[in-house]
């Protein structure tokens, strides 16, 4: 596999404070796999741990498949950041674009339904055995990150702009918080 390049002032950077970019992209199926290995790529460098960087960078995979399926025009704004406190990175991952008013409704029962629910992998493993009743709209992806990534989901909608925000606290040693 092909490694990403980083400039050298990153490195530097990111010991001090932490990491932010926002990426501005085209919600093309064909980046998805681009962009979850350069968040790979950064994210490792801050918490050299493969389990927090897998859950991370799968994160951001499935919030670029959701604006690749749901976008509704050709921009979406993947914003990454962490925040060194002490022993902890604070990481957020945020997924911003427009969509369409059904798929907005969808979206909020589905995030509700994840938020709401007291055990996020039963949750995950009856999405993935129940039919949807929306073909196409299964809500897995979303799902995954709360279950398998072990992220806190949250969403925010403006007009027909959704931002889908993903969560969690992980110690620098890799352990989730």
């Amino acid at each position: 596999m092909a490694r990403l390049l980083l400039p050298m002032w990153l490195a530097v950077r990111k010991m001090e404070t932490g990491l932010s970019f926002d990426l501005s992209l085209d919600p093309n199926p064909r980046f998805v796999s681009i962009v979850r290995r350069f968040v790979e790529e950064v994210f490792e460098r801050l918490i050299p741990d493969p389990e927090a960087v897998f859950r991370v960078s799968m994160t951001a995979h499935e919030l670029l498949e959701n604006a690749a399926k749901y976008a509704s025009c050709g921009r979406a704004l993947l914003r990454f950041s962490t925040r060194l406190e002490g022993e902890y990175a604070v990481v957020n991952l945020s997924l911003i674009n427009e969509t369409t008013p059904g798929h907005i409704d969808q979206l909020r029962l589905r995030v509700q339904a994840i938020v709401n629910s007291s055990d996020s992998f039963a949750h995950y493993q009856q999405l993935m055995l129940a039919p949807s009743r929306h073909p196409g709209e299964s809500g897995l992806g979303l799902a995954r990150i709360a279950a398998e990534a072990e992220m806190q989901l949250g969403l925010e909608v403006k007009a027909n702009t959704v931002a889908i925000m993903a969560s969690a606290k992980v110690d620098r040693g890799g352990r989730y918080r």
